[in-house]
This record gives structure tokens, C-alpha cells and sequence, in this order.
């Protein structure tokens, strides 16, 4: 052992005290590390941007368009009927009003030109198939001399005005200048059977600018842009009904199912076998059959029983928590049961929770809308995403958009759903708390 001299030590500090430093970063709550957590994850928060997005145009989209001849009078409107997209601006993405028909030559002989475009096959029978500007076309044959059942062109096809109408016309021609009837008629059993220019009578009369759907139409001719959006409205409304009723159900049962255990849980396990034995096809068809095909009846349907896989998560997340330590210390320390479950169990239960939850939605949006499209589920009065998907596989080899558009929309909810999930269920994973990504 070697033995150091004294004046050989130096005091690196003699002048000055020193003291510990003070913590200079924030503190960060739990919500507010899970908000940050899943700012990370760039899939999830794109996955949220087009939630959001989707939801918006749902409020709103069916506001954006000016179009209202269906509800104004369908009559008119169903000439306007599976009428391809167009959008202005973005006629090089297809959404240019085209349309193939198949007829024989002489069916197009006498079509002005600009309204035919382009030949683009011909069949054994002799027949052509063209491309048409459809809006034109439309046009074209309601206001010309054409038989438009037969597409013949050698006999006129005219147009049924009431004395109301054919009045108003007269009216709109003297202030405007414009010729609206292009052949007159007299007036015959309360009619007048007359030749117009069919987009100048919508203008002047429907104040219906020339249409230009930026979805199509479907064979009804009402505007699928709107229908798609107040689809859209429709299915989103139930399901976020179901799931807030079905979550709050869930949640209360399953918490005190999986926190008290022993009897309560036993005696509220057995109910939940006895109502999970009811199946969920005859609930919804004896209830429609009974009380009609209303939104309501069909948000009490999916929630007479659909609570019940998230009681048992639930339930299952509880037995998995209320023993640790945290928890038993929480118990020592005087904290009620109620405390317990919400500020101490709840909590680290909630990652799992929320990410079933999230899916949950897009559940019932699909379960919905296949009840709808199978036509188990048929509003009266109200347009579904179903529906539309239905009513266009009727016509999707000659109007495929019909099918294409409501479907990209279940598309995107369903993913965007399923991303959104996954990185809440990280977020909110206790477990991944101050981890570094």
C-alpha cells in the first residue's frame, strides 16, 4: 500500500457551492405520449387524415352539388338516367361524358358531328359500336326528330308538356330570346305534344344548368355523387351509433364482470351465453319484418347482442389487471373500486380497447351495407352505400363506374379504419412509453 502525501490532493471546487440541477423538460402525461406516439406512425396518421376526410364529405358532399331535377321531377330526371362522369378539367382521367352504345350505321347517320367520335368495333350482325359524347347525345335525341325506342330517325319524338309548363316556356322564350320549343303543337286532352331543346327547357324552367354528374347517374337519374355522399352519411351515422352504444354496454359489463368476479361474474356470464345464443339474422329479420326498415330498427338490432364481444374483451383485460401491484397498492391505500377501475385498470386496458373498438366501426359499416346490398335491409326514404352497389351490379357492364365508386369509398374506410386501429392500439400500449422509435 503506497501512501500519498497530502499537499498532493487539490480541491477542484473551493469557491463556489454546487447544487442539483433542475429538471428542465416537461413532464408528459399518458394521452399526451400516446398523441406523440402515433404521430410516428406515418400510415396511421395518413389513415386518419382520409377518416377525416371521408367523414367531412359525408356532412357536406351532398351539398356540393347543385343538381336537383330528381326531387324537382323525376319524370325529367329520368332521361338523365346511367349518364357516365364528367368533370371539367379532368377529362384525361376518363371523366370526359363518354359512352360506347352498339347500334346499326344508320342509327348514327344523321348525328350532327362532334357528338359521334370515334368507331370503334363492328359485330357479325353488321352493327358498329361508337363512342359519343353521351351528354350531347342526350341532348341530341330528346330535342331532334327521332323515335328514341326504336332509334329511328325517320319519325319525330315529342314531349309532353302540362299547360303550367308549356306556359312558363312561352314565358322564358319572350324574356330571353332563346327558342325553346323547336316544333309546337295545340293543345290536346290537357297536354301539349310538343318538340323542345331538352337542356334550354331544364335551364329555363328546373333552373337546372346543363348537367355535367361528376360520379355518372344512376338508372334512376338522380346525381350518384350526392346519393354516394348521403350513402355515406347514412352508414356512418349507424355505425358510430351502434358503436357508442355498444361500447358503453360493453365497457360497464365487462368491468364489473372481470373487477368483482366470483358470483357477479358467474351470474352475468350466463346471461351473456344466453343472449349469444340468439342468432343475429333472425333479431334482424323479425325486427325489420315487425317494426319496418328504418335506421332505428337497425341500430337496435346490431345492438341488441353486438355489445357482447366487447364485454368479454373487456372482462378479459380486467381479470388480466386487477391483481398487480399497482393496483393492490391502490387497494391498501383506501381507493375505491370505482377509482380503481377507471384511473388504474382502465387505463392500461385501454391500448387493446381502442384498437377493437376502431374496427369495430367499419364492421358494422360492412355488415350494413352487405345486408343492404343483399336487400335484407332496404330503406324506404334513404340512399345506403349498399344499395348503390346493389342497383349498379345490375348495370355495371354497361355503367361500371356505378359499382366502381361506392366501392373505392368501402375500400378506403375499411383500410384506413384498419391503419387508424393499429397505431392507436401502439399509442396506447403502456408497454412503448418513453420508447424510442
Amino acid at each position: 500500500m503506497e501512501n500519498i502525501a497530502k499537499e498532493k490532493f487539490i480541491l477542484v471546487q473551493q469557491d463556489e457551492v454546487l447544487y442539483d440541477e433542475r429538471i428542465k423538460t416537461k413532464s408528459i402525461g399518458y394521452y399526451k405520449d400516446a398523441f406523440l406516439r402515433f404521430k410516428k406512425n406515418k400510415a396511421s396518421v395518413i389513415a386518419a387524415i382520409i377518416l377525416i376526410f371521408l367523414i367531412i364529405m359525408a356532412i357536406v358532399g351532398p351539398f356540393l352539388s347543385s343538381y336537383n331535377l330528381f326531387d324537382v321531377n323525376a319524370k325529367w330526371s329520368a332521361r338523365l338516367n346511367d349518364m357516365p362522369p364528367k368533370i371539367e378539367g379532368l377529362e384525361w382521367l376518363g371523366f370526359n361524358g363518354e359512352k360506347q352504345l352498339t347500334g346499326y350505321p344508320e342509327n348514327f347517320s344523321n348525328i350532327p358531328n362532334g357528338i359521334v367520335l370515334r368507331i370503334t368495333g363492328r359485330n357479325n350482325i353488321g352493327q358498329i359500336t361508337v363512342v359519343v359524347d353521351y351528354y350531347a347525345y342526350i341532348n341530341y335525341i330528346y330535342s331532334c326528330e327521332i323515335d328514341t325506342a326504336t332509334q329511328d330517325f325517320t319519325t319525330s319524338s315529342y314531349t309532353n308538356l302540362t299547360i303550367s309548363e308549356y306556359e312558363a316556356v312561352r314565358a322564358a322564350e319572350a324574356a330571353t330570346g332563346d327558342t325553346i320549343i323547336l316544333e309546337d303543337a295545340p293543345l290536346v286532352a290537357g297536354s301539349y305534344l310538343v318538340r323542345v331543346d331538352y337542356y334550354k327547357f331544364l335551364y329555363h324552367i328546373y333552373d337546372v344548368q346543363e348537367p355535367a354528374f361528376w360520379f355518372g347517374s344512376d338508372p334512376q337519374g338522380r346525381d350518384l355523387f350526392t346519393e354516394l355522399w348521403k350513402g355515406a352519411r347514412l352508414s356512418l351515422l349507424i355505425a358510430f351509433s351502434v358503436a357508442l352504444i355498444n361500447i358503453l354496454v360493453g365497457i360497464i359489463w365487462g368491468s364489473i364482470s372481470g373487477y368483482f368476479g366470483g358470483t357477479v361474474d358467474l351470474v352475468m356470464e350466463r346471461i351473456s351465453d344466453i343472449l349469444a345464443g340468439l342468432p343475429f339474422m333472425a333479431i334482424l329479420t323479425l325486427l325489420l319484418l315487425r317494426y319496418g326498415n328504418s335506421p332505428g330498427v337497425v341500430i337496435v338490432a346490431f345492438t341488441l347482442t353486438g355489445w357482447l364481444g366487447i364485454a368479454s374483451l373487456t372482462r378479459a383485460q380486467f381479470y388480466r389487471y386487477k391483481n398487480r401491484e399497482y393496483v393492490l397498492a391502490a387497494r391498501t391505500l383506501g381507493a375505491s373500486d370505482s377509482r380503481i377501475i377507471i384511473r388504474h385498470i382502465f387505463p392500461n386496458a385501454v391500448g387493446t380497447l381502442i384498437t377493437s373498438l376502431v374496427l369495430y366501426i367499419p364492421a358494422v359499416i360492412f355488415s350494413e351495407s352487405t345486408f343492404s346490398f343483399l336487400g335484407i335491409i332496404n330503406y324506404a326514404e334513404n340512399t345506403s352505400v349498399g344499395r348503390l352497389l346493389s342497383t349498379g351490379q345490375s348495370v355495371m357492364k354497361e355503367s361500371f363506374y356505378q359499382v366502381l365508386f361506392p366501392s373505392v369509398f368501402i375500400s378506403l374506410l375499411m383500410l384506413s379504419f384498419n391503419l387508424f386501429g393499429n397505431g392507436l392500439r401502439d399509442a396506447f400500449n403502456p408497454s412503448l412509453r418513453g420508447v424510442e422509435e
